[in-house]
């Protein structure tokens, strides 16, 4: 009869294993020989070897970590029971990032089969949860995460401390916008912890109007982290309201907290909202003596803050100073110059970009476009605009958004070709179409084309024919030429329909004039910023006769 091996030298030995094979031949040695009945370390062990393997130098492509969960439901199956815990845990978490949610908990099926009994623990439900949070639709594995809630309290798990089973089942109804159930999580909490507030936080400042619910639980905690402080100035930036951000920056340099590069980049964005150079130098040089100079991020942060309060040769600075730029950094520089500053030199960057070699050589984006067009609007190259136009379809496969659409009408407007402009505008996709000629209805009341405007509208109430916004410019429009009782036709008949705008929505009578009003209405797009900037810039060259003036005044 052969000889039994040494525990210690076979314990060994299966510690060395790195292939599939080798523990499949492993096990089979192991099962013939009598080896795993009885010895727990031993099946631990093999368990453990096989969990390696999926965790190798070598990473294996997603489609062997299909094998390897399925070596691991074969093991689980012949193994004895009960498996050390650790061993169980550590297939879990080994294979999370290689395998899809559905297939994982699989796995995790198979691991509650093994019959251990302190398996499922506290630190096997946050690898499945995590997982689900971090997919690109968590809310289609809602109905697996609240089965994982109900073991987690039935076994009396969820708020063991130290609380990573309830912050990852937080952070994954934060994860699937399902703030109603990450609030009622969080407020049933017998206590919690910096992560917990800072994952609520998170869930409210990406949600409409939250940003004053995650406000109303930072001023609340005892102790915060950096985490805590970024989630603040961001979520200020992200809503428009820079002027709280960096409240919330001055707050954090009184007290003494050191900001990370992530909260320089937010304090960076709201001096450029707010057009604040002094502050923005100020940001400039507290990064500089923190970090590291030729950080990506922040530079790019800074040329669009330097860009945007007028400083073209402090964005120069900082630009040139990159090693390497992305199109984003690309952009920001374009915009800079296209919109805030001198267009010629934006679109002179623009082919600096292009026509880099290979090696180098980035491709432009819808953004990228938006400032080469609202430059050509600032010079009145209307040849060029055309081209650049057609560009981004026929060589660069950019499908035209509404944005470049409206580049192209105020083009055509500022060259006084507002009936190109209603031909263009048409011929835009119809769920682009109504915004768009909404928009020229604006321009034509301030350059006086009545009977342009009179038949824009007309098609915008064929598009939606329940808009009362539509009427309400058709009402400027009529003002803007004296034609009062027309203004007054058109009320009559917004009266008499007992139409109202949308909730939130306003019109205010300003002597005769009709505007529209909208409340918290955070702007989520650089690029209607950027817009704003170009229709802002056209109103103030724009031609305004006498009658428009009488009737604004």
């Amino acid at each position: 009869m052969a000889s039994r091996p040494d525990p210690g030298e076979l314990q060994a030995f299966l510690r060395g294993l790195r292939t599939h094979h080798a523990v499949l031949c492993a096990h089979a040695f192991l099962l013939r020989r009598g080896l795993l009945l009885g010895h727990r370390t031993t099946a631990g062990i093999l368990l453990s070897a096989a969990t390696s393997t999926a965790t190798s130098a070598s990473r294996p492509a997603h489609a062997h970590a299909h094998a390897h969960s399925h070596l691991l439901r074969l093991l689980l199956h012949h193994l004895p029971p009960p498996l050390p815990l650790f061993s169980l845990d550590n297939a879990l978490r080994a294979l999370a990032p290689r395998l899809p949610f559905s297939a994982l908990l699989s796995l995790f099926a198979a691991l509650l089969r093994s019959h251990h009994p302190a398996f499922p623990a506290r630190f096997s439900f946050p690898t499945l949860l995590s997982k689900a949070s971090s997919s690109s639709s968590p809310r289609l594995h809602l109905p697996s995460a609240l089965a994982l809630h109900a073991q987690l309290l039935r076994r009396g798990l969820l708020f063991s401390p130290p609380l990573h089973a309830a912050n990852a089942l937080l952070h994954f109804y934060a994860a699937a916008t399902l703030l109603p159930c990450a609030r009622n999580l969080f407020d049933e909490m017998p206590f919690r912890d910096v992560a917990s507030y800072n994952t609520m936080m998170t869930a409210y400042a990406g949600a409409v109007d939250g940003i004053d619910a995650a406000r109303h639980l930072f001023d609340g905690m005892l102790l915060r982290n950096v985490v805590s402080w970024n989630i603040m100035i961001n979520g200020y930036v992200k809503v428009k309201r820079p002027e709280q951000a960096l409240e919330v920056v001055r707050w954090m340099a009184e007290i003494g907290v050191r900001g990370t590069a992530v909260a320089m980049v937010g304090a960076a964005t709201a001096c450029a909202r707010l057009g604040r150079l002094g502050a923005g130098k100020e940001v400039h040089c507290a990064f500089l003596r923190r970090f590291e100079e030729r950080n990506l991020l922040f530079s790019t942060a800074l040329v669009d803050m330097y860009g945007k309060c007028r400083n073209a040769d402090a964005a120069r600075k900082v630009f040139d100073r990159l090693s390497f730029r992305n199109v984003v950094c690309w952009n920001a520089m374009i915009i800079g110059h296209c919109v805030y500053g001198e267009p010629g030199d934006g679109i002179r960057l623009f082919h600096d970009m292009i026509g880099q070699d290979d090696q180098h050589g980035l491709l432009p984006d819808e953004v990228t476009f938006i400032g080469v067009l609202c430059a050509c609007t600032r010079l009145a190259l209307l040849d060029d605009g055309k081209a650049y136009f057609e560009q981004m379809s026929t060589m660069y496969n950019i499908k035209p958004t509404f944005a470049h659409y409206w580049c192209m009408a105020n083009l055509y407007a500022s060259v006084g070709l507002l009936e190109e402009a209603e031909g263009l505008l048409t011929s835009m996709p119809e769920e682009l179409k109504a915004h768009a000629l909404g928009g020229l209805l604006g321009l034509c009341r301030f350059r006086g084309e009545w009977e342009l405007g009179e038949r824009i509208v007309l098609r915008l109430i064929e598009l939606e024919p329940n808009n009362s916004v539509h009427y309400a410019l058709l009402c400027n429009v009529y003002a803007s030429a004296g034609r009062w009782e027309d203004v007054h036709r058109v009320k009559a008949i917004i009266k008499e329909r007992d139409e109202k705008l949308s909730p939130g929505h306003r019109l205010v009578n300003l002597n005769e004039i009709l505007h529209q009003f909208r409340e918290r209405q955070p702007e989520n797009q650089e690029i209607y910023g950027i817009l704003d900037g170009l229709v802002s810039r056209l109103k103030l060259t724009s031609r305004v006769n006498g009658q428009i003036e009488s009737g604004v005044k």
